[in-house]
Parts: structure tokens; sequence; C-alpha cells
């Protein structure tokens, strides 16, 4: 993650890859003022980081949230989820899909959320078992893994990696929730600790501002990020303007919905232990 210089601001977690940019880039760019130290890793890495306190707050996989919600508040009309497809949470194969059944899937080990989605389509949607086998599978451009069938791939690895020519079958796992539920997807919330509420109370609802301003910036400046990444990257402007308008950055009643439903699913397959409710930072009234 590298070195940071902490300015005794909030720890605010981002997750480093394309999908975040229109919250992080505004930020990053000056465009709005800030006073975070921000802090860049992986999803499952950054859900580690809050749960041990070292951030207090940040984009975390909606499951850390289902599995640890005692320790946390949701930030309210934040989120990273989709509407049908997201492009980038994909499960690729080699063979078609009901050849799958008791091959081996490679999981990616930088998400969880995605991990119990394609387990919940693969037992409750498709009725296939696979077996499945976590692993820091080699990635080196958009070539395929050694010897695997099929792999789920996420975030800027799932982008390279679907334009390998040994994929036969592209299951984007966004669309295939939407079509089961017709809900949206949250892959991810903005949650802190109740413990940053108890000691930065007025910092947090700052933050929070903060946060929706940048987001509201950045989705209304998505054609220069875009120019941004195109600029140093693998990725074209094009198709990075055309994936970032695929996700969604809200947290409506909808997506609630659709969390909910995902939880409920989860408690149910016994992957969480209660129902998990969805308890947000409250909002400061006008005096």
């Amino acid at each position: 993650m590298g070195e940071l210089k902490l300015t005794g601001g909030l720890k605010v977690g981002k997750v480093n890859f394309i999908n975040t940019l229109p919250i992080f880039y505004p930020l990053e760019s000056g465009a709005v003022q800030h006073d975070f130290d921000i802090v860049g890793a992986t999803p499952a890495a950054l859900n580690a980081l809050l749960d041990s306190g070292q951030i207090d707050l940040g984009v975390v996989s909606s499951i850390e949230y289902g599995r640890n919600f005692q320790k946390y508040l949701l930030l309210p009309d934040l989120s990273i989820s989709c509407t049908s497809r997201v492009c980038s949470v994909l499960l690729l194969s080699t063979v078609p899909l009901q050849q799958l059944h008791g091959q081996e899937i490679l999981l990616t080990p930088k998400s969880h959320t995605s991990i119990a989605l394609l387990k919940l389509l693969f037992s409750r949607r498709f009725e296939i078992t696979p077996h499945y086998r976590v692993t820091d599978y080699h990635m080196d451009g958009s070539s395929w893994p050694d010897g695997a069938k099929a792999v789920l791939a996420i975030g800027d690895d799932a982008l390279r990696l679907q334009k390998s020519p040994a994929v036969n079958l592209t299951l984007d796992l966004g669309a295939a929730w939407h079509e089961w539920t017709e809900h949206p997807f949250v892959f991810a919330v903005w949650a802190l600790r109740h413990g940053s509420l108890l000691n930065r109370d007025g910092q947090l609802h700052q933050a929070h501002a903060t946060l929706l301003e940048a987001r509201d910036y950045g989705l209304n400046h998505l054609e220069d990020i875009a120019t941004t990444v195109g600029q140093c990257s693998w990725f074209s402007r094009q198709e990075c303007l055309q994936y970032l308008q695929t996700i969604e950055y809200d947290l409506d009643s909808d997506k609630q919905a659709g969390l909910r439903l995902f939880f409920d699913m989860l408690y149910e397959a016994g992957e969480l232990s209660r129902r998990v409710p969805l308890n947000f930072l409250p909002v400061v009234k006008d005096k």
C-alpha cells in the first residue's frame, strides 16, 4: 500500500480499482478539498483494516458489513453497485456453464462479496456444484491461468482477463443477479466503525458530506477521468468511459432491498449467523 503521510485527519480506505475513481479522483486531484489520509488496498485487505480499526471508514465488501454489522454503521447514499451488468465481476470459463459441474473454479482472494454471490448463483439459480479454490492465480495481462477451467475475476483483473482468447463463456455476476431477482446488486458499501463515531463524530458527518460532493463531481466529469485512465493504462478512454457508466454509486431504496435480499439468502444458506439490519450513520438535522 505504500508509506502514508498522515495529517491527523480521518483514515479513509480506497479500493485500488478503476471503479472507485469517480469518488477518489476528485479527492486526489484537488478538485474537492479534504483532509483525509487515503489508504489504498484490495477489497479483502480493506475489510481487515476496517475490522481492526486501522482505518476509520472506507469502501468495504458488502459481506464484510453483513458478517460484522454489529461493529459498523453505513454511510447513507454511497455504494459501488450495478443494475444489471457490472463488467468487472466475472466468471470466465473455457467451457460452457453446465460443464463446470464437478470442475474446479479458481476464486480470487481479493474479494469476499463476489465469492459469496457466485456460490449463491451456482447453488440456487443454476443448480451446479463445482469445486472452489481460493488462490492468487497468476495474472499476466490477459493471459489465462495455467490449467484453469474457470476463474472468478474482479476489478481491473476482470477487465484484462476477459480479453483472453481462452475465454469461451463470460458470466457477468451483476447481470446474473438482476435477471434472477430483478434487483440491483451492491458489491461494496461505505462503512465506519462505531468507535470512530464515538471519537470523531463531527468529522464523520463532514466526511460524509465531502464524499457525496466528490461522488457528484466525479459523475459529472467521467470523461475527464476516462481520459486520465486512457493516457496511462491498458484500458482505452472509450472503454473506461463505457465501464464507469455501468457503475452506480448511490444506495437508494431498491439497492437497499437488493442488499437485504442478498443477506437473507446468505443467512438461509448458513453463510451468515443472523439476519442483517442496515444501520446507518445518523443524519445531522439543521438547527
